[in-house]
């Protein structure tokens, strides 16, 4: 899969893909992925350690404004919000088990940082996600070096 499909896979809007893709320094797809993302809040930067606040209810009522649509009741983002952890991972597993329902996921894309960058995307595109290695960079562990989904 070229790095052209997996921008698109994660970014559905076109103006997004032409903005990464027409990026003078879009030879590293994967560097490109991180700024944009970084630099619109289409990507939920949260340290290793975990939330602040409710990064992660808020970027989902973010996104849910953005494409008109409703991944989660009110009771369920209330819960989440409250939801207690001690590794990250745990509440991305659990907002997984909720959206997941109306047929989205919250993946995390892989960084050589000490922060997750997590996405909203469709479920629908899930394998095609999880099988490109985007970072190359050998003293990363191989697993981080793809997308991943915690189900």
């Amino acid at each position: 899969m070229s790095g052209r499909d997996i921008v698109q896979l994660i970014f559905e809007d076109r103006k997004d893909v032409e903005a990464i893709l027409g990026n003078p320094e879009a030879f590293d797809i994967h560097e490109c992925i991180l700024k944009y993302g970084l630099s619109t809040k289409k990507i939920l930067y949260l340290d290793y350690k975990g939330e602040q606040y409710q990064e992660i209810v808020n970027y989902i009522l973010d996104y849910e404004f953005i494409h008109n649509l409703e991944l989660a009741s009110q009771d369920e983002l209330e819960e989440l919000g409250d939801f207690q952890y001690d590794y990250l991972p745990e509440k991305i597993r659990e907002t997984n088990k909720i959206i997941s329902q109306k047929g989205y996921g919250l993946f995390s894309y892989p960084t050589s940082g000490d922060f997750y960058a997590l996405f909203i995307a469709k479920l629908e595109n899930k394998t095609k996600l999880l099988q490109v290695n985007l970072l190359h960079d050998e003293r990363i562990p191989s697993k981080e070096r793809y997308i991943q989904y915690y189900d």
